[in-house]
């Protein structure tokens, strides 16, 4: 048996008696309300009063059909999700079947069919709204549990907040005095006593007007609260009172400048203000001091000013004078070089006897012109590198560089120095197979050549061992190893700036540009030179390139280089010796 309670409605739609009659005749087991309705208008009014579990709407009705009412029906919100079953004994073509299905029918059903088919789906929707109904009660009883327990948890807020209330109010930084409409003061917190230099029990009773001398009257306050009127329908709501410091009267009558904001309660037809207010008196003194110091920095910042502008003055001057000495080194050294060539022409042709015997005396003196000739040429070319370099002019001229075999060349050339000083000359290289990078070949001749004629020269005659390894990133490493006499901590980075020389003696001749040329040439082309010495045990020059010029390393910029102030090299080099640099050739054509 069905629970009263769990009775639901089944509307069953037809034109015809007979018909309904038969529907509730297969249906009457189930033990459900089963409601008449004999044309779609007659079922919509129906729809308007109930909730009906199931509808089962026969197809064929004058006025309005099936298809129409069924649209009419789950057109509302209220009823589109009600299942439909169409019943007919005439519909029974394919486009009838989908029309069906299209206006929202979860079955489609031919007459005659049999009873037990149709109560047991009937049943079946009988049941899914049955359990629909038992969620939405469980749903409900649900919600109502959660009202009352969040009711139950805004009283426990409620009373908690009323205890941290009186907790913040005594232990606030801030002095807080309450008092009602009249002015008069009901409650003075801990910090109030201390800023008023009065205790609750004294306060309290006094009129606000006691310890405010002036702009905190009730009146004042009643004026703050009216002009922002939709405050009084909110719980503490603040009001900053004015913008200028108030002065507010301890209990000794000394007055203070003070902040103060001030909240208006409206509780049962009562209203209380809450003034918080805040001693500003330290606050000031520290303000005015700001003040002073900000106008001192502004005065500073003037002044400051002024003297950026006439740095930036002079450095521009600097950079025009710089500009300017390029300029002269360039001219004068291509002035310089053709009287130069000429004198070692000149003296070549001499020693070769073209104009005629010399005499051993005459001999030391020509090769002595000569040999300074030749010193001096080194230094007009390395000016002239330099003065290139600082210019920005050097031309690169990028191709696939072999490794070892560059070096293996520049050990024929500075074969004879180290036969003259007594050095050998060693090279390793790691991995044992060539190894390529895109450089320029000139300029690395020209940084290596500088390298090795100085470990020959200042090596002491020790062997010297140049390493070329790969590096992680894929380019290469050189490095080239003295055993002479190092270098101090001190003077490792003074060797690479302009025209120093360290223990320079009469074998050791250069023109203190050479390690300043090799350093820059090296980061033009992306990469670095750097030097590792120990005193009494030698140097170590490493030479790192990239694995293409192209691509721009963690190397510093030239500009920045180039503006140290020039002091320079750890002794005189070769740097022009072996040079691709094109060089100007004035020298008299041989006399035959």
């Amino acid at each position: 048996m069905t629970r009263p309670d769990e009775t639901v409605d089944i509307l069953l739609v037809d034109d015809r008696p007979e018909n309904l009659l038969a529907l509730e005749a297969i249906l009457e087991p189930l033990g459900q309300r089963l409601v008449r309705a004999s044309s779609g208008d007659d079922a919509l009014r129906q729809l308007l009063d109930r909730e009906f579990a199931v509808i089962l709407l026969d197809v064929q009705m004058p006025d309005m059909n099936g298809f129409e009412t069924a649209r009419m029906i789950k057109a509302r919100e209220r009823t589109r999700f009600i299942p439909i079953i169409f019943l007919t004994a005439i519909s029974k073509e394919e486009q009838y079947v989908f029309e069906g299905y299209s206006v929202g029918a979860v079955d489609y059903m031919f007459k005659p069919f049999l009873p037990g088919v149709l109560r047991s789906k009937v049943q079946v929707f009988v049941e899914l709204y049955r359990q629909q109904r038992r969620l939405a009660e469980q749903e409900q009883q649900l919600r109502d549990v959660e009202r009352r327990e969040l009711e139950l948890r805004h009283m426990q807020e409620l009373l908690q907040s009323e205890a941290r209330f009186r907790d913040i109010v005594g232990t606030a930084m801030d002095a807080i005095v309450i008092f009602d409409e009249s002015g008069t003061i009901q409650l003075m917190n801990a910090a109030a006593e201390r800023v008023f230099g009065a205790t609750t029990s004294q306060a309290i009773g006094e009129p606000i007007d006691r310890f405010f001398p002036g702009g905190m009257s009730a009146e004042r306050i009643e004026e703050l609260c009216a002009s922002n009127r939709h405050m009084l329908s909110r719980t503490g709501s603040a009001l900053v009172v004015g913008e200028d410091p108030l002065m507010a009267r301890r209990a000794n009558d000394d007055e203070f400048p003070i902040e103060a904001s001030v909240s208006c309660l409206v509780a049962e037809g009562r209203r209380t203000y809450t003034l918080i207010v805040r001693d500003i008196s330290e606050r000031m003194a520290h303000e005015l001091a700001l003040k002073h110091q900000a106008d001192s920095l502004s005065r500073s910042a003037s002044e400051l000013k002024q003297l950026n502008e006439e740095l930036h003055r002079r450095q521009v001057d600097l950079e025009k004078a710089m500009t300017a000495r390029s300029r002269f080194y360039a001219s004068m050294s291509h002035e310089l070089r053709t009287p130069i060539n000429a004198v070692l022409g000149y003296s070549t042709l001499l020693l070769e006897r073209i104009y005629g015997p010399l005499n051993d005396k005459q001999i030391e003196g020509v090769e002595r012109t000569q040999k300074a000739a030749r010193h001096l040429l080194e230094l007009v070319n390395d000016v002239l590198d330099l003065s290139k370099i600082e210019a920005g002019k050097i031309d690169l001229r990028l191709q696939p560089v072999e490794f070892p075999g560059l070096i293996e060349d520049l050990f024929v050339t500075v074969r004879p120095l180290a036969d003259e000083h007594g050095s050998t000359l060693t090279l390793t290289q790691s991995p044992e197979r060539p190894m390529s990078i895109i450089s320029d070949p000139r300029r690395l001749r020209q940084i290596l050549l500088n390298l090795l004629s100085n470990a020959i020269k200042f090596g002491r005659g020790r062997p010297i061992e140049v390493a070329c390894t790969r590096t992680p990133e894929g380019g290469v490493a050189i490095a080239v190893k003295d055993q002479g006499d190092g270098i101090s901590a001190e003077d490792q980075e003074r060797i690479f700036h302009e025209f120093v020389q360290l223990g320079k003696t009469q074998l050791q001749d250069g023109t203190g540009l050479g390690l300043p040329i090799s350093r820059r040439l090296a980061e033009l082309l992306h990469g670095a030179l750097t030097v590792q010495s120990t005193l009494g045990i030698g140097s170590t020059f490493c030479l790192q390139l990239p694995q293409s010029a192209e691509s721009r390393g963690s190397i510093l910029p030239l500009d920045q280089e180039l503006s140290r102030e020039p002091v320079d090299e750890r002794g005189g080099t070769s740097s022009s010796t072996g040079s691709a640099d094109s060089r100007d050739s004035h020298v008299p054509s041989r006399v035959g």
